[in-house]
């Protein structure tokens, strides 16, 4: 079959790249083509079907436009791409497509082009990255705290709340995109959603969205550390931060934590907006043993966490599931992690690590001192890695795939 794989980047962008990536990979083993749908971006990994895809939306830019036209021209692009509609047009009229598998579209591709397949009777899977559908902050955070006032199409609630941005424009704008999409009711089109963890799945039944077409697949990931040694002898020891410096990601609640910790070694990788704010802190505080490495190329990351003792996910949002919590584990690595979203579902306390209330700084504390001192840290990891191969075994993420188009 020639698959449509459609996601907003074509080039590796996160957690949600590694996956579509990895099931690409998937679908060429199983002797099917991948088309890829996407944004044109100098970043994005060759082929052969560029030409189609819609030109580069800069949002920041656009955003520090305060002009009317520019308002107007974040509107058509974010809520219906007439562009996207167009394209995708053209490279179905080019190529016949058998099965189309949506990833993150909203934004950039919009869930325009899911009627567009369907108008062409193709069947479409959309693999559920975030909860953009269901809150049109994609996060269920509002003002630095979890939400869920927008239940039940309550969307409004968005703009009440000034939600996005602490703005009232970005979050009315946010309100009235989801309100477009329940109201044309693209969603009806897609035949089945694949959830990433059972949190995400409950999550979605819960809001009663679609609960009939939900199915729950675990990320499988292809997973070579080429080149990589193992630790030195008589290296210093340290624990680990992946991620975003972002509000969400908790990263102030960890710098607290460490506070208290001064004797254990964090080492930190990525970067964001909360990046000058957690450097303010840790030069406030005189946090010696807290050094920032900026964004790293992969091979680095991998390396500096298979150096270290633990990882630690401080997240403080309903994370859908946890990408370098996987790299972790498969390495033997345990992890800290907060109590809150699919986090659960691979930190299973007192055995693949233990798990803390998720915003508390002096809990984080006790389990990052109670882990590094344990005699069973190694056992953990064990564990973890054992636990994380079962979840995420990619001979039944293919059997699940299978079962799912098979099923259309």
């Amino acid at each position: 079959m020639n698959i449509l794989i459609a996601n907003w980047a074509w080039y590796p962008s996160g957690g949600d790249w590694t996956y579509i990536n990895t099931v690409s990979e998937i679908y060429e083993e199983l002797g099917h083509h991948v088309v890829p749908f996407s944004m044109k971006d100098e970043r994005n990994l060759p082929n052969e079907y560029s030409e189609y895809f819609i030109d580069n939306i800069n949002y920041r830019d656009l955003n520090q436009d305060r002009s009317f036209g520019s308002a107007v021209e974040v509107v058509s692009k974010s809520v219906y791409s007439t562009e996207a509609v167009r394209k995708l047009k053209a490279l179905l009229k080019a190529v016949k497509i058998d099965l189309a598998h949506l990833n993150l579209i909203h934004h950039y591709l919009t869930p325009a082009i899911i009627r567009v397949l369907n108008e062409h009777q193709i069947p479409i899977i959309w693999t559920l990255h975030d909860y953009t559908i269901l809150c049109p902050q994609s996060t269920f955070i509002s003002n630095d705290k979890v939400c869920e006032q927008c239940r039940v199409g309550n969307f409004y609630r968005c703009a009440v709340n000034k939600c996005k941005k602490g703005s009232l424009l970005a979050s009315s704008l946010a309100a009235f995109e989801n309100y477009f999409h329940s109201f044309f009711n693209y969603y009806q089109y897609v035949d089945y959603y694949i959830c990433p963890s059972l949190f995400s799945y409950n999550k979605y039944k819960s809001f009663g969205f679609f609960p009939d077409k939900l199915r729950q697949i675990y990320h499988t990931y292809n997973f070579e550390l080429p080149g990589i040694s193992g630790k030195p002898e008589n290296a210093d020891r340290y624990i680990v931060y992946v991620g975003r410096l972002e509000k969400i990601k908790g990263v102030h609640t960890l710098l607290q934590a460490m506070q208290f910790n001064p004797g254990i070694k964090l080492k930190i990788i990525g970067d964001g907006s909360e990046e000058l704010s957690l450097r303010a802190f840790k030069n406030i505080h005189s946090l010696e043993n807290v050094e920032f490495l900026g964004k790293l190329p992969k091979e680095e990351v991998l390396l500096t966490i298979m150096n270290c003792d633990f990882l630690v996910c401080p997240s403080e949002w309903y994370e859908v599931l946890g990408l370098t919590i996987f790299e972790a584990m498969l390495m033997s690595k345990p992890v800290v992690g907060s109590d809150i979203g699919a986090i659960p579902e691979t930190v299973i306390h007192g055995q693949t690590g233990l798990l803390f209330q998720a915003g508390n700084a002096a809990d984080l504390s006790e389990k990052i001192q109670t882990l590094y001192t344990s005699s069973e840290l190694s056992l953990m990891g064990e564990n973890a890695f054992k636990h994380i191969k079962t979840i995420s075994d990619r001979g039944k993420h293919i059997a699940a795939l299978k079962g799912i188009i098979e099923g259309l």
